[in-house]
């Protein structure tokens, strides 16, 4: 178990300074007690020790990140006992550099199965693909909120023909 951020989109020092704290605050973590926010991260960085978290109780910021994965692959619940801007529980938001071919490319949340409350927000990834294909409301527990996904990722492979329309990504592995 670990402690959460609430800076938000604020971030203190360069961007190797947030890689550090980010790697001391959640190496060998499972349990994010609070909000998770990745912020400005280039994508030389190495994430892999995301990997070991399962829960997050608050919410999930990733936002103006040049990384082409993100390895929460064995994420399975958000809270949202928190939310961003005020009904958030996951927000993904311009994770690409305009200027190269660094960018988020695949979520790859593919045991994420619930988000307690709040909603969901991924816009303006211009390289993310495969946000159109989940069926969110199948996660969220709330079915008053509506997802809120678009301006993603164009040119992407479809969902492999084993998945009915609904993935994670191109993959048999990768179905909803």
């Amino acid at each position: 178990v670990c402690a959460g951020t609430l800076n938000g989109l604020s971030v203190t020092g360069d961007a190797q300074h947030q890689y550090q704290t980010l790697h001391k605050m959640y190496n060998n973590c499972e349990i994010v007690m609070g909000n998770l926010e990745i912020v400005l991260i280039d994508h030389t960085q190495d994430l892999s020790f995301l990997q070991t978290i399962r829960e997050v109780t608050g919410y999930i910021l990733i936002a103006m990140n040049v990384f082409s994965s993100l390895p929460l692959q064995n994420l399975r619940v958000i809270r949202g006992t928190q939310f961003y801007e005020e009904k958030y529980a996951l927000f993904v938001l311009l994770n690409y550099n305009p200027n190269s071919t660094h960018a988020l490319r695949q979520l790859g949340l593919n045991q994420l199965t619930e988000i307690l409350a709040g909603g969901v927000y991924i816009e303006k990834n211009a390289q993310l693909c495969h946000v159109e294909t989940v069926e969110w409301r199948d996660i969220m527990r709330d079915p008053n909120l509506e997802p809120v996904v678009g301006d993603n990722g164009k040119a992407c492979a479809p969902c492999h023909e084993s998945c009915g329309g609904h993935c994670w990504g191109p993959g048999p592995e990768d179905c909803q």
